[in-house]
């Protein structure tokens, strides 16, 4: 009995050091045993009180009955005996108003009754600790949003269950910033979610699951509902935003993708649900539209990705199936080619020829478009240095640069490389860049810009006037070819818009002492309408389509002479290059031409249009920008050297090239040559001939060639 007691008293001299909850309870009463002082004076009660008192009448109060601090059966083993290893849970205690880490473990007692002592550890402070790195693991710190981390847990318990998704991609979201300040699309991502909140959603998630894209997860919804809800919500963004930034309420219009995913599809684990959601909000992009992920369009997507497959495929098993083409650059006065565009193809094993869109877009997607990027560059080098083309004078090779390219520091060493083991110059390369959402040209080093520079290989800027054109590029890129795309010329025959902006975008290249390619050129009519432009390029099916190395080879003598049918449309279009006509000739004919950057007349597309007119004279006309003095011109019209003189001249188009700093002379008189069609001529001067050869230039064809002898 007195080893008992002496027992007891160092069990109890133990715990009363200890700062931890501690207490005995008999196991069969629940009655308290023994109660260290730590726990009596936090909950400032007596020791003496609390011993022979139920062990819950402290925990969860004296009416709540046994609680999850008493383990009763954690403590039995598999056969129903006490099981002497400790147990442990965490859970929140309301009488001492902690978080606490609770162990249980069965002992004897020093009477011999069977017993239980617990243990409780305050872990309030880790406890918040650890929800803030949960916070910050699982939400989005900028909108308070779960993250793409806390959707794939929360779907790996769903994987099974009836849900659906619906995820949203706000489209060129950083322009937004760009045009209203840099927490603009933050206010308006914002005030989305407010909006989508306002619904009053049941069993419903929104979780931030990229930068742009978003995603709201519901439980037990059907796809007509959530479609319903897409729609809304897509239809909703076709309407401005009136958001709140810096204090200031703006209206801001953007627009989203959208698409539906039905979870009772079927998936494997959360990162497939993730891809499925990326490739139809791709689709939806595309299309503009709502996308919504059913049967037939999973069987889309899992052709796309035994496309991408097959693509990976190629690529690492020594670019099976890929070829590089390649499409002329045409001089528009002469029709001889002059350089040529180097031009992806790929024909897969198993999907056969793949259109350059679907397959370059891939591969940007799947990190492919460096490995491809790189091969296209060394093929058409190799190519062109075994034909010689770089020693033609003025010929260039244009190779694209991906965005990825453009910000691979290895770009230098590895073009470099390549035009050392082939013998090909720099001077006769040319890296051609696209304007797009996802490219930042401020992204492009300016190291990298300066050893490019140093190698003499020039730059072109693809796609320009259309898209993202950005004026920004030219003051940061040593730009020296300006390219326009084929929508951009599509109506240029008929559209009176994409004629004076023709006019103006060339004008700013030459400035800008660039040159200006025109490219998709199909018809006879644009080349009329481009001509008068004073375009440096053409490119286009009209004069050639791409075409493979061996054909290239059989053509190689287009570049020294020009296909009979590309000269005689040219010169059914007036368009005949004088032998010796230079700058000397002209300053001959009373025209004196300085700082127009030319050495002479030979410059490619330099034209003198709407000429004939023998007897008109202009007297005092003074074009400043050509360097031209008064003067007296046996013509109408010069193109190309910042001066235009037009009968009958818009006055819209007048106005904006006198802002320019550009002088238009109006109201000109037609005189006996007849030039210009539409304007009145005096009395007794014969009507003009319409199907006369040279009509279309408005003068007659005898009339044109006296202008071209006079002015020799």
């Amino acid at each position: 009995m007195a080893d008992s007691i002496g027992a007891a008293d160092a069990l109890k001299k133990f715990v009363d050091s200890a700062e931890v909850y501690i207490y005995v309870v008999d196991y069969r009463t629940d009655e308290i045993l023994m109660v260290n002082d730590y726990y009596a004076r936090m909950l400032g009660v007596s020791k003496d009180r609390m011993e022979g008192r139920k062990c819950w009448e402290y925990v969860t109060g004296p009416d709540e009955g046994p609680c999850e601090f008493c383990p009763r059966d954690m403590d039995l083993d598999g056969n129903g005996f006490l099981d002497t290893t400790p147990q442990t849970i965490e859970a929140y205690n309301p009488t001492l108003g902690i978080w606490g880490r609770c162990t249980g473990k069965a002992i004897d007692w020093v009477d011999g009754r069977p017993a239980h002592i617990i243990t409780i550890a305050d872990i309030s402070n880790e406890k918040l600790l650890r929800e803030e790195l949960s916070r910050l693991a699982y939400y989005d710190k900028y909108l308070n949003l779960p993250n793409r981390t806390k959707l794939e847990k929360d779907l790996s318990t769903r994987l099974a269950g009836n849900y659906c998704i619906i995820a949203f991609d706000y489209i060129s979201l950083r322009y937004i910033n760009d045009a209203y300040g840099r927490y603009a699309g933050d206010a308006l991502m914002k005030t989305v979610i407010k909006w989508i909140q306002g619904f009053n959603l049941q069993s419903f998630e929104i979780y931030r699951i990229g930068g742009d894209e978003f995603c709201m997860l519901f439980d037990n919804a059907d796809m007509i509902s959530a479609s319903g809800l897409a729609d809304r919500l897509h239809e909703r963004f076709q309407e401005p935003w009136e958001v709140v930034s810096d204090n200031v309420n703006t209206f801001i219009s953007c627009k989203i993708s959208v698409c539906v995913i039905d979870g009772r599809m079927g998936f494997d684990n959360p990162e497939s649900i993730l891809s499925v959601v990326e490739r139809t909000l791709g689709i939806s992009k595309e299309t503009g539209a709502v996308a919504v992920y059913n049967h037939d369009l999973d069987m889309l997507l899992k052709r796309d990705l035994e496309l991408e497959i097959s693509l990976k495929n190629c690529v690492t098993g020594g670019m099976r199936g890929f070829d590089v083409y390649f499409q002329p650059i045409v001089d528009p006065v002469r029709g001889v080619w002059l350089g040529l565009e180097a031009l992806c193809r790929w024909e897969s094993p198993e999907f056969g020829r793949i259109p350059p869109l679907v397959f370059i877009k891939m591969a940007e997607q799947i990190g492919l478009i460096n490995a491809v990027g790189y091969w296209v560059l060394n093929r058409a080098i190799a190519t062109c240095a075994r034909l010689r083309l770089h020693e033609l004078e003025n010929f260039f090779l244009d190779v694209n640069l991906s965005a990825s390219q453009m910000a691979d520091e290895t770009l230098v060493p590895k073009i470099l490389m390549s035009l050392q083991h082939y013998g090909f110059p720099g001077e006769n390369l040319v890296l051609e860049v696209t304007e797009s959402e996802k490219v930042d040209m401020g992204d492009f080093s300016m190291t990298t810009i300066e050893r490019l520079h140093a190698l003499n290989i020039k730059m072109a800027l693809d796609d320009f006037g259309t898209g993202y054109s950005n004026f920004n590029n030219l003051k940061n890129l040593p730009v020296s070819i300006l390219k326009t795309e084929k929508q951009f010329i599509e109506d240029i025959v008929v559209d009176k818009y994409q004629q004076h902006l023709s006019h103006l975008l060339v004008d700013l290249a030459h400035t800008a002492g660039m040159k200006l390619i025109s490219e998709g050129v199909e018809t006879l009519e644009q080349v009329r309408e481009l001509l008068k432009t004073h375009v440096d390029y053409f490119q286009g099916y009209l004069f050639s389509k791409p075409l493979d190395a061996a054909t290239l080879e059989h053509d190689v003598d287009k570049f020294v002479t020009a296909d009979p049918n590309i000269s005689k449309m040219l010169h059914e279009f007036g368009e005949r290059v004088e032998e010796g006509f230079g700058v000397a000739d002209m300053e001959t004919a009373g025209v004196r031409v300085e700082e127009v950057g030319v050495s002479d007349m030979e410059m490619r597309g330099s034209r003198v249009e709407e000429a004939g007119m023998p007897d008109m004279k202009m007297q005092g006309s003074r074009v400043e920008e050509a360097g031209m003095p008064d003067m007296e011109l046996a013509g109408s019209k010069v193109l190309g050297t910042g001066a235009q003189f037009a009968s009958g001249t818009d006055e819209g188009f007048a106005k904006m090239l006198r802002e320019f700093g550009m002088d238009v002379v109006t109201g000109i008189k037609r005189t006996e040559a007849g030039c210009n069609q539409g304007i009145d001529a005096p009395a007794g001067v014969d009507e003009l001939d319409e199907d006369a050869e040279g009509a279309d230039i408005g003068c007659r064809k005898e009339d044109r060639a006296s202008v071209v002898q006079a002015i020799k």
